[in-house]
């Protein structure tokens, strides 16, 4: 049995081992940046787009009125790598008046 760290990323972690995925396979995992006003969050799609030009990065209105920056990357499926990256996030969030929200990861399509 594997492991993990009694903290958010530990959890889902876990979750994810147990529901069948294999720790550091290389996979997409979703980033969320939330920001509360328009011209903020354009600033940061495009500070986000010149330090991580290697990801995928979409930006939206959500349900709350705030807007939703949402950065997809490939990275193994390890406490480290996605600790490692989150905190890079936060640090730049931060800087750009956004609010770090977490990662998800989407179900893999089951083979017919």
């Amino acid at each position: 049995m594997t492991h993990f760290p009694d903290d958010a990323n530990g959890d889902m972690l876990q979750l994810l081992v147990e529901s069948g995925f294999r720790l550091q396979q290389e996979i997409e995992l979703d980033f969320y940046i939330f920001f509360k006003r328009q011209d903020k969050a354009e600033a940061a799609l495009s500070a986000f787009t010149e330090q991580y030009p290697q990801v995928r990065l979409q930006l939206a209105l959500d349900a709350a009125s705030q807007w939703e920056l949402k950065l997809s990357k490939q990275l193994p499926l390890s406490y480290q790598a996605i600790t490692d990256f989150e905190t890079e996030l936060e640090a730049l969030a931060k800087k750009l008046a956004g609010k770090y929200d977490g990662w998800g990861v989407q179900e893999p399509d089951e083979p017919n």
